[in-house]
């Protein structure tokens, strides 16, 4: 059928009052059939005294006849062909929707037939039912059953709610400790990369040093030659200045000898035989000086001669600054000389200094490999306690929120309303674990409401309905199992009152997929448990038959 003419499925109620309408619909109709029927024979009996009315008639008819035709004539028309064309399509699709709803109505009179089997067997057993009313003793009992089902879903829930503060202590702890190991993470850190800084500008330094003293080492070989050759030049000049030396101080003391002599030869004597040998002897003395003088004349024609210079004056003046820059230059070597031990000392030390420290060095590497190797070993324990901290957390999550989640699928299940505490709440309507004892004493309030209510309701007396209703002939149709109409589902009612009585008083745990499987398996191997594999309507349960009539009202 076309999408615009489905309708929406009919509630029970509904289905019901249509077929009430129909079967009034059917006795008007065969009434009126019997009044037509009555009348036609009457007619028959009485068609002697009507044959001219029959004339009349039949010259009406055939005038209609001839009207008809033209009326024919003009339907024929190419017009009126493609409008009965239409018309003919339309019809055809009105006749498939009266098919489609005329066994649409087959069918739901085969449900409703059904459904009144059913009724009359829920009848049956609530006549039984009623005939079964249990006593005072037994209400009783069953109360105190319940409040015992009660105190020990309390102890239960009080039993884990004391695990909760227990995981939470122990959470709060490992918390702790890891926020420790974090800031002793973060100070190791900060004191490793100290290290590694200082270690660097130790590097560093010891790198400038042994270039340092690869520079010197280099330049060694080149500074010895120059102090060697400054050396022998120093030894050459000594030589020669000492010589000179003694030539000076010789020549002084000749001076003062001779001037002794002097002052005491000035001692007037008159003597002939010393006169003659104070000639002789200035004779020597005067040719001696002259000796001397040629000696110096040569060696200030060759003075000149290698300075190129004739003035004497000019030529002390530079053999002065001569011996001033030779005195700079030794002094310059001197000291040179001074700075080179100097400096070797200083490479002696500095070679002494940087063997100590590759010993302090390889002393603080092996030092630092240990604490190293033993801060790794150390983070990987804690880092594994932490990981396994984290799984039991992360596990201990997972049943507090299955519990939470159980708590909210009871509290749906026992229809409570969350209504006062929309103020407290706001918003957040989901059960955590700040709002959870509210919702449990919600819960709480409704089990003791339900059971005084099952408690009432079982003490109530209830009367037996009897509709007297006149059988009709009926179309039988094929009785269809129920199960091929609506799938049969486990009875919410039956679950609830089962996982109720079901009291542990061992810690229990939320179960994985595979132990539900199991524990699945096991319930249907017992004798009744396929029990609670039925509907709402044959339910045994008193609230079955408060769900029905609030159905069917």
């Amino acid at each position: 059928m076309p999408n615009k003419n489905e309708k929406k499925e009919l509630t029970p109620q509904e289905k019901f009052q249509l077929q009430l309408q129909m079967e009034a619909e059917l006795g008007r109709l065969q009434r009126q059939y019997q009044i037509l029927e009555r009348d036609r024979n009457i007619m028959s009996r009485s068609v002697g005294g009507k044959l001219s009315k029959l004339g009349n008639v039949i010259r009406i008819l055939k005038k209609e006849h001839r009207e008809i035709l033209t009326d024919l004539s003009v339907a024929a028309s190419e017009h009126n062909v493609k409008k009965d064309a239409q018309t003919v399509a339309r019809l055809n699709e009105l006749l498939a929707e009266h098919d489609y709803f005329r066994d649409l109505i087959k069918q739901e009179k085969g449900h409703l037939n059904e459904i009144d089997d059913q009724i009359s067997m829920v009848n049956k057993l609530l006549v039984e039912l009623n005939s079964k009313q249990i006593t005072d003793e037994q209400c009783q009992r069953r109360v105190m059953e319940g409040q015992r089902t009660l105190e020990a879903l309390e102890n239960k829930l009080d039993t884990a709610n004391k695990r909760f503060c227990v995981i939470l202590t122990e959470n709060r702890k490992l918390r702790a400790e890891i926020d420790h190991l974090l800031q002793e993470r973060a100070h190791f850190n900060v004191l490793w990369e100290k290290l590694i800084s200082n270690l660097a500008h130790g590097k560093k330094y010891m790198i400038d040093l042994i270039e340092q003293a690869t520079i010197a080492y280099d330049q060694r070989e080149e500074w010895c030659q120059k102090l060697q050759a400054l050396r022998n030049r120093a030894r050459s000049d000594l030589v020669a200045h000492t010589l000179e030396m003694r030539e000076l101080e010789r020549r002084k003391d000749h001076d003062m000898k001779l001037e002794t002599f002097l002052s005491i030869k000035g001692q007037k004597r008159i003597m002939h035989d010393l006169e003659e040998k104070y000639r002789k002897r200035r004779d020597q003395q005067r040719q001696e000086l002259e000796r001397q003088l040629a000696v110096y004349r040569e060696i200030l024609q060759n003075v000149t001669e290698f300075t190129n210079e004739t003035n004497i004056a000019v030529i002390a003046r530079n053999f002065t600054k001569q011996e001033e820059e030779n005195f700079a230059l030794f002094k310059y070597i001197t000291e040179l000389n001074k700075e080179m031990e100097d400096l070797a000392d200083e490479l002696v030390r500095m070679h002494v200094k940087i063997d100590e420290q590759k010993m302090l060095h390889d002393k603080r590497a092996i030092q630092q490999a240990n604490t190293l190797e033993n801060l790794r070993n150390e983070l990987a324990t804690k880092t594994a306690e932490a990981e396994k901290v984290e799984n039991e957390l992360a596990t201990t999550e997972r049943t507090l929120d299955n519990l939470l989640k159980g708590i909210e699928k009871l509290f749906k299940i026992c229809k409570c309303t969350n209504a006062p505490l929309l103020e407290l709440l706001g918003n957040n309507t989901n059960i955590n674990n700040y709002n959870v004892l509210l919702y449990l004493e919600m819960l709480e309030q409704r089990v003791d409401e339900l059971i005084m209510a099952v408690y009432y309701k079982e003490k109530e007396k209830k009367t037996k309905s009897k509709d007297n209703i006149i059988k009709e002939e009926r179309i039988k149709f094929i009785i269809q199992p129920i199960d091929d109409i609506v799938s049969s589902n486990p009875c919410p009612l039956c679950v609830e009152q089962e996982q109720v009585s079901d009291v542990i008083d061992t810690l229990q745990f939320v179960l994985e997929k595979d132990g539900i499987k199991e524990r699945l398996n096991e319930h249907l191997k017992l004798a009744d448990a396929a029990d609670v594999v039925h509907n709402v309507s044959a339910c045994h349960l008193p609230k079955s038959r408060e769900i029905i009539q609030r159905r069917y009202q």
